[in-house]
């Protein structure tokens, strides 16, 4: 069985982009399917209250938001191909762009055509993690045309920036070329006009193509109370302290709240400050399934903040 344990759903979007992230290296991977909305009883407990998808567990450790997540699968697999050292500032300047700005309006253009059919329980879910609290469904179809024109701009400036042949960044494909398939993958699948939208960027088109042919899948099933027991078994061997920070004054063992910078209807994670630097922030958490696990999340995206 392998170490690396996905907790995922196979339609999310974000849980693609990891599977092609581990695809791409080869790495052999355990899979926990989870639920699409709340509850997640399998999951909430390992993760301080942290619901999105995907999380990454390795043994009592857990990685959650993808950019983080990609950063630890070079860190736990000693693989630096999907994040090579010399362009790591670059590609995660972009992916964190990619993951914000344009996945955010594809969900736009993607969660608004689908108002009138998908189950109302998802669209509810979905667009109070995405549009906040004060959305309505006509406001979203009043907007969806000008939604629309800005995600074809970014695109296009995307699709302007290959030279023909090769990745994003770098001559073999790497993570930032990930983020760019897994954008054409969810237009393509979940938008009636996404195919033919698509035609108009033919190297993100090519990239998308890469990319798939370029993975693999090397996974077993693991049921979710196995999980739970993997990391209740398990000790966390992860960094402590707290990187000096001007205008900042926590220290390791405050209690704090973690939460997404934007306005979302995602709840709190809460623990004792672990680690923190000026990218990753982790705590240490207990609940009576998981025992004593660390939960990571980065600091670029969330804000933290005292309990105390």
């Amino acid at each position: 069985m392998s170490e690396l344990i996905l907790h995922h759903y196979w339609q999310s979007p974000f849980a693609h982009k990891i599977r092609l992230a581990l695809g791409l290296i080869d790495a052999s991977w355990s899979s926990v399917e989870i639920p699409r909305i709340p509850p997640k009883p399998f999951l909430i407990p390992l993760t301080a209250g942290y619901r999105r998808t995907p999380v990454l567990q390795h043994g009592a450790d857990v990685f959650c938001d993808t950019q983080n997540i990609a950063r630890a699968i070079g860190e736990l697999t000693d693989d630096c191909r999907l994040i090579p050292e010399s362009e790591s500032g670059r590609i995660h300047a972009f992916t964190d762009w990619i993951d914000g700005t344009v996945f955010n309006l594809a969900a736009r253009v993607i969660l608004t055509s689908a108002i009138d059919t998908a189950p109302p329980e998802f669209i509810r879910d979905r667009a109070g993690l995405y549009f906040g609290s004060n959305w309505t469904p006509d406001g979203l179809k009043g907007q969806l045309s000008g939604v629309i024109l800005q995600l074809s701009s970014h695109l296009k400036a995307i699709d302007q920036g290959f030279s023909g042949s090769g990745g994003f960044a770098t001559r073999a494909l790497s993570y930032a070329d990930i983020s760019i398939a897994v954008i054409a993958w969810f237009i393509r699948g979940r938008w009636e006009d996404g195919p033919v939208f698509l035609k108009q960027f033919p190297n993100i088109e090519r990239i998308e193509r890469e990319i798939h042919e370029q993975t693999t899948e090397c996974y077993d099933n693991l049921a979710g109370e196995a999980a739970l027991a993997i990391a209740h078994d398990s000790f966390s061997c992860s960094s402590k302290g707290v990187q000096s920070q001007i205008g900042c004054s926590m220290y390791e063992g405050m209690r704090v709240s973690i939460r997404p910078q934007a306005e979302t209807s995602d709840p709190s994670v809460i623990g004792q400050l672990r680690y923190l630097d000026d990218i990753r922030v982790s705590i240490d958490h207990n609940a009576p399934e998981v025992g004593d696990v660390v939960v990571h999340l980065p600091v670029a995206g969330y804000q933290i903040q005292s309990c105390e």
